[in-house]
């Protein structure tokens, strides 16, 4: 039987999600990857680590192996939205310690090894952690979550690529358990970072419909929105005539869609064009004014486009069974990324319009803001 921490034991839980999201300063947070979709996912990487699990379960004195994957607890399980407390750098190294002894005494502890090599990732030793995922993969061959952990550490060694033996690691996984959910996230990654945008959209619903948080959800929709951007952006790129046939067509339409639509004019404040990358990428989308945050229409460019005259209609819908012309009332959401990601983050010049009516025109939007 699995031995359960004890109350000393307890200070040694960590807070999965909120240290995937944290600081600069926590541990998981150094994983930068290369593209946008990248980040949002690796953040959900670490959320799904089934070491969060373990490391809830063997954080005290490692006991028992887990013979197959389905004794352990479902990373959707295992409270990841609960508060928890996040392990300090010290308690880290002093798991490696306790996990080191226990593999040196028992060698075949798939247990010690996998607190190893999670505890390594989440120090930002990912060399170390490859090399415990590497003695863990022999002992766990048919383990699909180890399969997936160890492709994501050997992405990041590998300058945030998943080519060659991470790919590898992810079709291996996905063909022991084709519905698990972080190695449907990372290969949906992969297959972003080779601009298979189809595909990368297929995986990551895939992911989506295997989890049943619904925050780690929202997340998984906001890189499928960005997946399909990427997708519309390189549509129009290749096919230029079919893209203006569309937009004439559009154009002579009347009635109901014609009104269905917001348009305006998006500037960027003269103060922020010094602190605006030039290959920073411009993200302009209405979303509801209530509830769900989600763009139901979204337009992708790039940062020489400003000054922009846009319309937003349903033709940029991205959320099935959601568009604009649904709505009475939008708010209209532009930032520019230096990442290229669609989800806010610190340093991204944002403006945000008051609520609008659908059907809007002439609306005057200004990118004025640095979000902290």
């Amino acid at each position: 039987m699995i031995a359960q921490p004890g109350d000393e034991e307890r200070d040694l839980k960590i807070d999965v999600a909120s240290t995937s999201r944290g600081s600069a300063t926590a541990p998981g947070a150094t994983r930068s990857r290369a593209s946008g979709i990248w980040l949002t996912l690796a953040a959900l990487s670490l959320v799904l680590l089934v070491g969060g699990a373990y490391l809830l379960k063997f954080a005290g004195p490692i006991s028992g192996v887990p013979k197959t994957a389905k004794e352990r607890a479902s990373p959707a399980e295992t409270g990841v939205s609960q508060t928890r407390k996040a392990l300090t750098h010290e308690q880290l190294e002093r798991m490696v310690t306790l996990a080191l002894g226990q593999t040196q005494t028992e060698p075949t502890n798939a247990s010690a090894w996998v607190m190893l090599a999670h505890s390594y990732e989440m120090l930002g030793k990912f060399s170390e952690s490859a090399k415990a995922y590497t003695t863990l993969a022999q002992l766990l061959p048919k383990d699909a979550q180890v399969l997936a952990d160890y492709a994501d550490v050997l992405a990041v060694i590998n300058g945030r690529s998943f080519k060659g033996e991470p790919n590898a690691l992810l079709k291996r996984a996905l063909s022991i358990d084709p519905k698990n959910a972080k190695a449907l996230l990372l290969a949906g990654s992969a297959r972003f970072e080779e601009q298979d945008y189809a595909q990368s959209i297929s995986l990551l619903e895939r992911a989506r419909a295997a989890l049943t948080d619904p925050a780690l959800q929202q997340e998984i929709d906001l890189s499928i929105v960005q997946a399909k951007a990427a997708a519309g952006a390189a549509s129009a790129a290749s096919a230029p005539s079919a893209l203006a046939a569309q937009a004439k067509t559009s154009s002579n339409t009347v009635g109901a869609g014609a009104s269905a639509q917001v348009s305006g004019r998006v500037v960027l404040a003269d103060a922020l064009r010094a602190k605006a990358p030039a290959q920073a990428t411009l993200f302009l989308y209405a979303r509801p004014v209530d509830g769900s945050r989600m763009p139901v229409a979204l337009l992708r460019k790039k940062i020489s486009d400003l000054p922009l005259n846009f319309t937003l209609d349903d033709s940029m819908g991205m959320v099935p069974n959601v568009s604009l012309s649904k709505l009475s009332q939008v708010v209209v959401v532009a930032r520019i990324s230096a990442r290229g990601d669609i989800t806010p983050a610190p340093g991204d010049l944002e403006g945000v319009s008051a609520p609008v009516s659908v059907g809007a025109k002439n609306l005057k939007l200004e990118i004025a803001e640095v979000l902290k």
